[in-house]
């Protein structure tokens, strides 16, 4: 059975260079032209073809890496395929699923507004840790889980913390009371274990965590060192030992901070000295305990650095240290290997400063400090420097060094910056100051460093009230500081769910927890100024213990893949 079938062909008009069409009928089987059109048959390039293909894999890929629980929160046969395979849950799966719900309790639900947040972070005392788990940092009962976890410390729960540090594989933090806790692999060994209280003394005040020890220092000015790896795994096996001053410290001379690099540590006075020490026989490689010679030194002996300065502060990286003075110029020494110490172009004669100087290229004008410059802050990562600068009325924050995690944070990967950058989502702001009804220079009100990652909390207005009749005389919408991270994410330090390297500040979802993604319509993580809590209020905490009324403030720390936020009693 044959039909006429009516075909338009293109035909090519030469004088108009326009393509007409005209109709053909032609008489074939309806089955051959039904649907076709009769014309050039296009040529496609299996080249182009592969191209997309691989395209449109790696932006699936891509999405599906950086939204992966997002994805498996609405299409949950794309979250664990091979428990759907089973009969029943293997134990190994039991225990996830155990630990996941352990933590869930641990940390507060993803979407909180600003007042949401800093009601949660002025009544629940703890340690919240985010990042690496694989020396039990965060969770020491399940030490080398997955990375990018977020929870509180368990056996910290309800405790105001003074301070906390994190090594690689070990951390320290004491409490309103002056216990301190240590606990990670490194101290207690891959089993589960809890924190354990290894010394207590009221008068502590500040802990420092290195390679192989955790530094305390309290009100009395005195520096002691305890072990922060454990040979034996056998808890509560921890040295202490007091370190002396070299010269001895002046008539009212008291240490105001302290530093702490891998293996070195340096103290400032509020007479204006800074006394270094290395802790083992390395603690001076690099020269960067400032006395001018990178000869091994007797561990554990506190030496003055000679000079005539008054400084104000010291930040110690891996294998350097920067120093502050108060007219605000900046002096280094130590490892210069990525550019740390801001000498410009890397020269193999400049990989080590073993003397204490003005970095050369902190100022356009090299070493010479512009009049209306200084520097108001200070610090140090593994191998990156910071600098908090105020020139008129600007407010600018300076990086160099190693940045190629995106510690710079200026938007790329820089393996080596000899010269200081700006960072330009912290510098030259302002904000309108309705009390003042005037525009303000915007600042910083802290600046935190780990390892290869940074977080800074801004000196934005709050409008919390600090009054002793508490929290109830602020006016609602409540809002606190603004925070930011930058740096290395392989851990999900900066943001968990995600594991890109954030070259440039960003702002985390509250409290580190698991929302990823755009955060627009979502408020993002506020850091609680102080305020005056009725001790009842703590969650978990032994109100006995404490006055009736607490002022606490909200702090944070960084280490090796980790960043922890802790509410501290400000007294």
């Amino acid at each position: 059975m044959f039909r006429a079938a009516t075909l338009r062909v293109p035909k090519f008009n030469v004088r108009s260079g326009r393509i007409r069409s005209y109709t053909q009928r032609r008489t074939q089987s309806p089955s051959q032209y039904d649907g076709e059109i009769v014309g050039v048959e296009p040529v496609v390039s299996p080249l182009a073809v592969g191209a997309s293909v691989v395209f449109v894999g790696g932006l699936f890929y891509y999405i599906y890496s950086e939204h992966r629980q997002t994805i498996a929160s609405f299409l949950p046969f794309m979250g664990s395929p091979a428990s759907e395979s089973s009969a029943s849950p293997t134990p190994e799966q039991d225990a996830r699923d155990k630990i996941r719900k352990q933590r869930a309790q641990m940390v507060p639900k993803s979407e909180l507004t600003a007042a949401e947040q800093l009601k949660w972070a002025w009544s629940h005392p703890g340690l919240y840790v985010t990042g690496s788990n694989e020396f039990g940092l965060a969770d020491p009962q399940h030490p080398g889980s997955i990375s990018g976890i977020k929870c509180a410390v368990p056996g910290l729960e309800g405790k105001l913390i003074r301070s906390a540090a994190f090594s690689k594989t070990h951390a320290a933090a004491v409490d309103s009371s002056g216990a301190l806790f240590q606990w990670g692999a490194g101290f207690a060994g891959s089993a589960p274990h809890m924190p354990t209280c290894t010394l207590k003394d009221a008068s502590i005040c500040e802990v420092a965590a290195t390679d192989d020890f955790v530094v305390v220092r309290d009100n009395k000015s005195r520096i002691r060192v305890l072990s922060g790896k454990n040979a034996s795994n056998q808890l509560g096996s921890t040295t202490d030992v007091s370190l002396s001053f070299e010269p001895r410290l002046g008539w009212r001379e008291s240490v105001v901070s302290m530093s702490a690099g891998r293996s070195h540590i340096a103290v400032t006075t509020n007479s204006g000295h800074v006394y270094t020490a290395a802790l083992d026989k390395d603690g001076n490689s690099r020269g960067q305990l400032g006395h001018g010679s990178s000869d091994t030194v007797q561990p554990l002996q506190m030496h003055r650095i000679q000079s005539n300065l008054h400084f104000t502060s010291a930040a110690c990286g891996d294998e350097h240290t920067l120093l502050l003075t108060n007219d605000g110029d900046v002096l280094g020494c130590g490892a210069n290997d990525f550019g740390q110490l801001a000498t410009g172009a890397y020269s193999s004669g400049k990989a080590t400063m073993r003397e204490l100087a003005p970095l050369p290229r902190l100022w356009k004008s090299g070493f010479l400090r512009p009049q209306d410059a200084y520097a108001v802050g200070i610090a140090a990562g593994a191998a990156t420097s910071y600098a908090q600068i105020v020139q008129g009325e600007a407010r600018r924050v300076l990086a160099w060094g190693r940045g190629i995690d995106g510690q710079l944070g200026t938007g790329t990967l820089t393996h080596m910056q000899g010269v200081p950058v700006v960072i330009p989502e912290l510098s030259d702001r302002e904000e309108f100051d309705e009390t003042l009804q005037a525009r303000r220079p915007l600042g910083l009100h802290s600046l935190i460093t780990g390892a290869n990652h940074a977080l800074a909390v801004c000196d934005n207005r709050s409008n919390v009230v600090i009054d002793k009749s508490g929290a109830s005389v602020n006016a609602a919408p409540l809002f606190g500081h603004d925070v930011v991270v930058w740096g290395s994410n392989a851990s999900g330090q900066c943001e968990p769910g995600r594991r890109h390297r954030f070259a440039e500040p960003a702002h985390p979802p509250p409290l580190f927890t698991s929302t990823s993604g755009n955060l627009d319509n979502k408020v993002p993580l506020q850091a609680a100024p102080p305020q005056w809590i009725e001790s009842a209020q703590l969650r978990d905490a032994d109100s006995s213990s404490l006055p009736k009324k607490v002022l606490v403030e909200q702090m944070f720390v960084a280490g090796p893949e980790v960043t922890a936020a802790f509410l501290r009693s400000c007294k």
